[in-house]
């Protein structure tokens, strides 16, 4: 076996992305060992294309979502470290060099980076999504639980994903961000270059461009890892992100989840509200959670009929 850096790359009606992605890694300081793809069933011409250029793909009979597909890509890979990359995505030429020195030290199991996300149409940055190598060090679950990590932010130890059974393949939104939770509770060993070393292009029709469905998923998550998870400062974490999701799912007119995320905050221990205005602080103290809950959710539909009016 030659080489020890594996990219895997889930594809779904990706004909019109090939060329852009290959001249990418064409760009690439320092080239993958191997390149696989997964065609998640396409209705296009994505596998043929792929394989007219000369590229490994395997093909799926049946679409069943990247996680799924990013599991089926981690059987074939053959070396020590993974990439994952969805193809309408792009990474820095410098990508592999600097990941790969820290991966040869052999000190760590997962090597993350910043990365940006732009608008594909106008190129211009949406959003960057920024990790702490110290904050992530300190304590790993609480982190991974508060700041969601993508699926091309990281160069993985093959092994480590495998032991902790792969991608959720349940779930076609925050699969990425659960994968990190869960490596994190079985104490892999993570470092964040705190560069940007990988670029997500947003479109409006994207899956993660789903709103509602994503913050849907993100409760769910949040409430399997309040049964997990019974460290205090983990419930703590988790009442304090039930709280920024409720507000989410309002917003999307999710009214009855953003209750349940309420009473999952009051569960881990946090009281609704997290507001600290001298009146909740005092309601907090008098009033059940029960109608603290109905409360702030009048409330937070008020401040938002303000806000958009």
């Amino acid at each position: 076996m030659t080489g020890r850096y594996s990219l895997l790359v889930p594809c779904f009606n990706a004909a019109n992305y090939i060329d852009r992605f290959l001249m990418n890694l064409s760009l690439l300081d320092r080239s993958f060992d191997e390149v696989i793809f997964y065609d998640d069933a396409s209705t296009d011409q994505t596998k043929n294309l792929l394989m007219s250029k000369g590229h490994r793909v395997i093909s799926g009979e049946k679409n069943m979502g990247p996680a799924y597909a990013r599991n089926m890509l981690v059987t074939h890979a053959s070396h020590d470290w993974i990439h994952f990359h969805d193809i309408d995505d792009a990474m820095v030429p410098s990508y592999l060099t600097k990941t790969a020195v820290l991966a040869e030290i052999d000190q760590h199991d997962v090597i993350l980076c910043n990365v940006d996300w732009r608008d594909r149409l106008t190129n211009e940055l949406v959003m960057n999504w920024k990790y702490d190598n110290s904050q992530i060090n300190h304590d790993p679950l609480k982190y991974t639980i508060s700041h969601p990590i993508g699926g091309i932010n990281g160069l993985y130890r093959k092994s480590k994903i495998t032991e902790v059974g792969g991608f959720n393949s349940d779930l076609r939104i925050w699969e990425d961000a659960d994968l990190h939770v869960r490596l994190a509770s079985k104490a892999v060993r993570f470092y964040v270059i705190e560069e940007v070393l990988s670029i997500a292009f947003r479109t409006a029709n994207s899956a993660s461009s789903d709103q509602t469905l994503g913050w849907l998923n993100r409760l769910k998550l949040l409430e399997n890892y309040q049964q997990q998870f019974t460290e205090y400062a983990i419930q703590q974490e988790i009442g304090q992100q039930a709280q920024s999701t409720a507000a989410r799912l309002l917003l999307s007119g999710e009214g009855r989840a953003a209750k349940r995320a309420l009473q999952l905050s009051e569960k881990s221990a946090v009281k609704v509200p997290v507001a600290r205005s001298l009146l909740w602080r005092f309601l907090k103290n008098i009033l059940p959670g029960s109608l603290r809950i109905e409360l702030r959710l009048l409330h937070l539909q008020f401040a938002f009929r303000k806000h958009y009016h």
